[in-house]
């Protein structure tokens, strides 16, 4: 006797599916009440939203039509999630740029834009997102209108891996960070964190910050993300840090405010050095192209090394056994030639780790930054 696609059990159809392009599934959830319903949980199940994103790289270059391509999947998502909040629910990896759309995207907005709190209300139904991806991989990124109302405090209450990359409004990524269970995150990715201010490309630890001269503070990351985090992230196993660090002098720069971002980071790196099994920490230089301050004079060190052996260091090394660690890498770091430069740097991280976790000590960074 044959057997029809429709009389399939529920359990092989969802193998099936697991099978199909998104495309194709999403065809195939139309064929039928039913295998819509047994299939949305796999067509949902793994959500992007900007799939144009150059993830290896936190700055790079993104074509207008794959950001314009991100903006529409971004609001047919909302769109549906607002008719149909249930579907959320299926929903266990979201990567995204959340944002809503700006007049350089007109005829999005003019076709039925998504507001602030349509997108907000969307967000709220995903009760059972595991792993969050937010950010973006575009220079061009001051043309996007980020979210400017409060995000909800309960915002992805079950992850357990989070990552924001690049230019992510402050306002969003502290709610996030601060929304989250910290007791249930095992992966922590803050990938070159910064915030574009309006009319230069800084970086601050806040809206609005200014120097003495009234001039931005270009921060190297955004500042005071990780404080409440501290101390009850009882499960992190993967932490990465990627900032971007002083390399020059300049009034731009604002000494204190960096020391107090390098301290925040120590800090958290020792709250969670018991249960950590992979780190990487990471500082790389500001490149930008045809652009350069004036007043900035070269030094013969690089201010980010010298916080890194200041601060950051003696947490590494004073922090105990580190007993569960098996990947340490540190890159963009250069230690003085006074000191026996990263040689010594290689030497000191050893004598306390042991023998056993894999160590990659990099004066060059991994990932360019360019703006």
């Amino acid at each position: 006797m044959a057997i029809g696609f429709l009389s399939l059990p529920a359990e092989i159809l969802v193998c099936i599916a697991r099978h199909c392009p998104n495309q194709d599934l999403a065809n195939l959830c139309l064929t039928s009440k039913w295998v819509n319903e047994t299939c949305l949980r796999v067509l949902y199940r793994h959500v992007d939203l900007e799939h144009g994103r150059q993830s290896s790289n936190g700055m790079r270059y993104q074509a207008y039509n794959r950001v314009w391509d991100a903006l529409k999947r971004q609001q047919q998502l909302v769109l549906t999630l607002l008719s149909h909040p249930e579907y959320g629910r299926h929903i266990r990896y979201l990567k995204a740029i959340l944002c809503t759309p700006s007049y350089d995207y007109s005829p999005i907005s003019r076709e039925g834009g998504i507001s602030d709190d349509q997108l907000w209300s969307a967000m709220r139904s995903l009760t059972h997102v595991q792993r969050v991806d937010i950010g973006n991989g575009d220079s061009r990124a001051y043309w996007l209108s980020m979210p400017t109302t409060e995000a909800p405090v309960d915002l992805f209450q079950s992850a357990t891996s989070i990552t924001l990359t690049g230019q992510v409004q402050y306002r969003l990524a502290k709610v996030i960070l601060n929304a989250i269970n910290p007791a249930a995150l095992t992966y922590l990715c803050l990938d070159m964190v910064v915030e574009r201010k309006a009319g230069l490309f800084q970086r601050g630890s806040s809206p609005g910050d200014r120097g003495e001269d009234g001039r931005l503070i270009a921060h190297g990351a955004t500042s005071g993300l990780l404080t409440n985090l501290t101390g009850h992230c009882t499960a992190l196993q993967t932490l990465i840090l990627r900032r971007i660090g002083q390399n020059q002098a300049g009034p731009e720069w604002h000494a204190a405010a960096e020391d107090a971002s390098y301290a925040e980071w120590a800090s958290f790196i020792h709250s969670v050095t018991g249960t950590l099994e992979q780190l990487t920490f990471e500082q790389n230089e500001r490149l930008i192209p045809g652009f350069s301050f004036a007043d900035d004079e070269p030094l013969p060190f690089r201010p980010m090394d010298d916080r890194f052996a200041r601060i950051v260091f003696p947490i590494l090394v004073s922090s105990g056994t580190w007993p569960r660690l098996n990947a340490l890498e540190l890159r963009g770091i250069r230690g003085s030639d006074g000191d026996g430069g990263t040689t010594a740097l290689a030497v000191g991280l050893r004598a306390v780790l042991g023998a056993d976790p894999r160590i990659v000590l990099d004066e060059e960074a991994h990932y360019a930054v360019e703006f």
